[in-house]
């Protein structure tokens, strides 16, 4: 566990680091070029704007350099090449804390601690009230399941969560990032894991949290951005296409090629005709 400590952060605040101010909450991204360690770039030149307020979806094939691209406006990494800039405000050089807290994130993989259910929605905010932390699972259609447990929001869901099903895991994750209430919000594909049934209830409760507020999601499954105000394809890393769903559907590019493989996929197939 000593080594774990004492092993030193990736990316330091540079000296001078100013606190992050977030107004409008615009993201920019400004030729971003990124590799991983000394292997070719996964990012090529990158650029696009995700505007203050509005949804801005990235999608494209396994590969294409979706996932890096949030895990460098966290700073998770640093770009090689390019900027990314929040409100005018060049990430690099701000702290790091202040560039984290402006933002809520719900993975793909909900991730919970040992501990109560209340304490894994607080992580969100831990100075919230228990009111505020209850209302945050009602708004994430998580408070019915939650209070059927055995000690309601006192219950311990174990490591990881492991009490609880795949869906329940990720309604907590959303109550979480709704508690937040960041000005920026990051989603990769946040209803992936849902049954039907939840998926229609916290697809209502992302889309009021998502009002008004500067969205980024990592899209999967085509059908669930094409009310997106932007969309961006990514190829191979570079920025293939841009512009709302019926745009891209229009010029018959890359995008319109997956979206109509995803209908293929999912389209069922024709009864079987009687002899």
């Amino acid at each position: 566990i000593y080594e774990i400590l004492d092993t030193e952060p990736r990316q330091r605040d540079v000296p001078g680091a100013v606190e992050l101010a977030v107004g409008k909450g615009e993201v920019r991204f400004e030729n971003v070029t990124f590799a991983y360690g000394d292997n070719p770039p996964v990012l090529h030149d990158v650029s696009f704007v995700a505007e203050a307020g509005r949804t801005t979806a990235i999608v494209g094939a396994s590969g294409a350099g979706k996932s890096t691209l949030v895990a460098l406006l966290q700073r998770f990494y640093d770009v090689h090449d390019g900027k990314i800039l929040i409100d005018g405000q060049d990430i690099a050089m701000v702290a790091k804390g202040s560039l984290r807290r402006s933002m809520a994130f719900v993975s793909q993989q909900p991730y919970l601690f040992e501990g109560t259910i209340r304490d894994n929605i607080r992580y969100g905010r831990p100075d919230a009230t228990d009111a505020q932390t209850e209302f945050a699972a009602q708004k994430a259609a998580a408070d019915g399941f939650i209070r059927q447990q055995p000690q309601g929001y006192e219950t311990s869901v174990g490591e990881n969560g492991a009490t609880l099903s795949g869906g329940q895991r990720q309604r907590l994750s959303i109550a979480r990032a709704i508690l937040r209430d960041a000005p920026i919000l990051l989603l990769d594909e946040a209803t992936s894991s849902l049954d039907s049934e939840s998926e229609k209830a916290v697809q209502a409760a992302l889309t009021r949290l998502m009002k008004d507020r500067t969205t980024l999601i990592i899209a999967h499954r085509l059908s669930t951005i094409s009310d997106a105000d932007r969309i961006v394809v990514l190829e191979r890393g570079r920025v293939a296409e841009q512009g709302s769903h019926a745009e891209l559907l229009a010029r018959q590019g890359l995008y319109a090629r997956l979206y109509r493989t995803q209908f293929a996929e999912t389209r069922p197939a024709p009864a079987a005709v009687a002899e």
